[in-house]
C-alpha cells in the first residue's frame, strides 16, 4: 500500500482551537482527506499535563468513540487503559495515525478524531479540555486503470494475448500487475509493448501503427538474345521435301502395323 505524507495537523489543548497548515494539500476547513491505508501524523501542545488520550468517532464504531488503532475497542470514560495514550515531552506531544493497520478496519466517511488531558469519552467531554478534527478517508484503491490508443484507430487490441475490443478503449479495475499489448490492424504493421500497473495507476499507451510495406511484385524473365553488331545471325530451320523414296518406306512401314491377319 502506497504511504502518502501530510504536513502535520497542529491541536493546541491550550486554546482548544484545530489549525491546519495552509501548505497542506489535503487538509481544508479544518479537515483532513485521505484514503484508507494513508498514514496520518498528528501533533500538538498542551500545558500541565504527562499524558493525552486519544480516540475516534466514525462509521460502524462505537457511539462515544474507539481506539485509534482498534475500531471496535470502545472507550470508557475514567478508564485509561480503554484510550490510546500518548506521552507529553516539553509540553508537545506526537502520533501518527496509521489508518491501514487499524483492527477492525475502517469504513469510508467521516470520522472525528479527539485528543483530551482526560480519559474521557464522546459523551463526557464537558469541563474536560479537548481538541477534535474531522478526518474525511476514501476507500482504499487497489485497481488499476489503463487507456489504448492508436493511429490509426480501430485497431484490435490484445491483452495478455486475449482479445480486448478496438482502440480507443479504457480498461477500468484491472488487477495490478504486468499486461503485454498488441495491436493489430489490417493493412499495417502490429506494434506491440507491455505495461506495469500499480494500483491507483491511470497510464496510457498509444502507438502509431505503420503501413506494411509493398510487396515485391516484378518477374523475372530470361533476356532476349541479339546478335551483336557485325555478327551474322543463325541461319532459320529450313524444311526438307520429302523425297519419294521416303514417302514408299512410310507407306510399307504403315503397312505392317495395319496388315490383317491370315
Amino acid at each position: 500500500m502506497r504511504q502518502r505524507t501530510f504536513t502535520t495537523v497542529i491541536i493546541s489543548l491550550t486554546i482548544l482551537a484545530l489549525s491546519c497548515s495552509a501548505l497542506c494539500g489535503a487538509c481544508a476547513g479544518g479537515s483532513i482527506t485521505a484514503t484508507i491505508g494513508d498514514s496520518i501524523p498528528l501533533n500538538g501542545t498542551v500545558q500541565l499535563a504527562d499524558t493525552v488520550y486519544l480516540f475516534v468517532t466514525g462509521p460502524g464504531m462505537p457511539p462515544n468513540g474507539a481506539r485509534m488503532e482498534n475500531s471496535n475497542a470502545a472507550v470508557i470514560t475514567g478508564d485509561p487503559d480503554t484510550f490510546t495514550q500518548v506521552m507529553v515531552e516539553n509540553d508537545r506531544w506526537a502520533y501518527t495515525w496509521n489508518t491501514g493497520r487499524v483492527s477492525g478496519g475502517l469504513a469510508p466517511g467521516s470520522h472525528t478524531v479527539f485528543v483530551s488531558t482526560q480519559p474521557a469519552a464522546a459523551n463526557a467531554l464537558s469541563g474536560v479540555n479537548y481538541a477534535e478534527i474531522e478526518v474525511i478517508l476514501h476507500a482504499a484503491v487497489t485497481t488499476a486503470t489503463l487507456e489504448v490508443e492508436s493511429s490509426p484507430a480501430d485497431a484490435a487490441i490484445y491483452l495478455n494475448g486475449k482479445y480486448s475490443g478496438n482502440s480507443p478503449r479504457v480498461f477500468r479495475d484491472l488487477a495490478p500487475g504486468e499486461y503485454a499489448i498488441r495491436l493489430e490492424k489490417q493493412g499495417y504493421t502490429d506494434e506491440t509493448g507491455s505495461v506495469t500497473l500499480a494500483a491507483g495507476d491511470d497510464v496510457k499507451f498509444t502507438r502509431t501503427l505503420s503501413p506494411e510495406g509493398t510487396p515485391d511484385t516484378t518477374v523475372a524473365t530470361l533476356p532476349a538474345t541479339f546478335p551483336k553488331v557485325g555478327e551474322t545471325p543463325p541461319p532459320a530451320p529450313t524444311t526438307t521435301p520429302l523425297t519419294s523414296a521416303c514417302i514408299a518406306g512410310t507407306l510399307v512401314l504403315a503397312g505392317l502395323f495395319f496388315r490383317k491377319p491370315d
